[in-house]
């Protein structure tokens, strides 16, 4: 690819500069006629002519942009018209920060339209795992934020990284390919709403994060739908199915290993214990398994608890196993399901659940230990295999609400050890 040379940044200002929409703050972008020029230079001039401002917008018409790092500043605008691509370049020498498009300590910022975000898999072979290139979007102790409208694709690493980020908005945004779709670690104050995410690696992703609301999505991916951390979380509404359309870039496979998986990573330093979480009316299809959640040996899910969780209206068939939980030793996770449907599915490759290298201590479709309280109400099992449905042990309270009551009443199909209080399934 070619760089600008100065003609071509100033012609392309001079059209800007005598455009009425100046005095609104809006500066309008038009692709070269050249496809191999950046264009790094002119949207980063504009950009920090609306900043000089006080803010404004930059508008990327029908075409191609390729470019490297672009900053984004305080109140400003970024929108992508529909049939405009925002083109990485595919040396990773162009870009800072690790990011395609970079912001920290700003507030006020807007990504928004119809238009493509491509991340190109810029290759880096000193990124992580050997290949991973920029972030696609990475902000940083910023606040204020809304995406919304655009799609991402073949991001080089994880298309929205958010660190430390509050009051986020992410609405109608598809992601396709990649790695980790949205991934925020230390933000609070998020709503997402009406995305499509179909990633390579983790939909959601992220620890010590409050007061999450995600709505009405769409989630396919060739690892876990949420590998989650977070204190107060409502997921409603939403649809969770695999294999995975886009291949895991490291494992190469496609099949989707879980609908929700704790994270917690210890070398973060993690300072909130996830709870509070509220998930309901979510439908799950071809998922190896519902929730897994082991605070013992799970690989990045031992730096703090779980606490309290309630699934209610969840509909997961075609699932190898539905919960595999070894809790924390002081009882402090607590399980309540409500009016609930679970089917399994066969899969003669599989003879033990084995979850991220560590095998499961029980077979058991449902599989409970070291808990405060699992509460089942209304629940059905479907087609569960000939093994253990369920088995609980080490816990302070059980009530096994299954509503097939053959189940219960046949014991070659349950375990229950070392239960404080059962209260016979209602």
């Amino acid at each position: 690819m070619k760089a600008l040379t100065l003609i071509t940044i100033l012609s392309a200002f001079l059209l800007v500069i005598q455009s009425p929409e100046y005095k609104n703050k809006v500066l309008t972008l038009y692709p070269s006629t050249d496809t191999t020029l950046y264009m790094t230079t002119v949207i980063q001039k504009a950009i920090d002519s609306c900043a000089a401002l006080g803010g404004g917008t930059v508008i990327l018409r029908k075409g191609m942009f390729i470019s490297g790092t672009i900053e984004l500043k305080s109140n400003i605008i970024l929108k992508l018209d529909k049939g405009s691509v925002l083109k990485g370049s595919d040396q990773y020498s162009d870009y800072r920060n690790d990011s395609f498009i970079y912001g920290r300590d700003i507030s006020g910022i807007r990504i928004q339209g119809k238009g493509i975000i491509d991340g190109v898999d810029c290759y880096n072979p000193k990124g992580e795992e050997g290949f991973r290139g920029p972030h696609c979007i990475r902000l940083i102790n910023c606040n204020n934020i809304d995406i919304e409208g655009i799609t991402i694709v073949r991001s080089a690493n994880w298309a929205i990284n958010c660190r430390y980020c509050a009051g986020g908005r992410v609405r109608n945004v598809k992601i396709r390919g990649g790695h980790d779709g949205l991934h925020t670690r230390f933000c609070s104050g998020f709503r997402v709403s009406g995305c499509d995410f179909r990633t390579g690696d983790d939909a959601f992703a992220g620890n010590d994060n409050r007061n999450f609301v995600i709505k009405g999505c769409r989630i396919n991916t060739s690892c876990n739908a949420f590998r989650f951390g977070c204190d107060t979380l409502l997921v409603v509404n939403c649809l969770i199915w695999g294999p995975g359309e886009y291949v895991h870039k490291i494992q190469k496979r496609n099949n989707t290993l879980s609908a929700f998986v704790h994270f917690s990573p210890a070398d973060q330093k993690p300072q909130i214990r996830s709870g509070n979480w509220l998930v309901r009316k979510i439908k799950v299809r071809n998922v190896d398994s519902f929730y897994n959640y082991n605070f013992e040996n799970g690989l990045w899910q031992t730096g703090q608890p779980v606490t309290n969780i309630i699934f209610e209206r969840i509909k997961a068939e075609g699932i190898l196993r539905a919960f595999n939980i070894k809790a924390d030793k002081a009882r402090e996770f607590n399980l309540i399901i409500r009016n609930s449907f679970f089917s399994s599915r066969e899969d003669p490759g599989v003879s033990a659940y084995i979850f991220e290298g560590v095998r499961a201590e029980s077979d058991a479709f449902f599989y409970a230990s070291d808990f405060g309280r699992v509460e089942l109400y209304n629940v059905a099992i479907k087609n569960p295999g000939d093994g253990l449905i369920i088995e609980c042990k080490s816990g302070n309270y059980l009530n096994p609400g299954i509503k097939d009551f053959e189940i219960l009443n046949n014991q070659r199909r349950i375990r229950f050890e070392n239960i404080g209080v059962i209260i016979p399934g209602r």
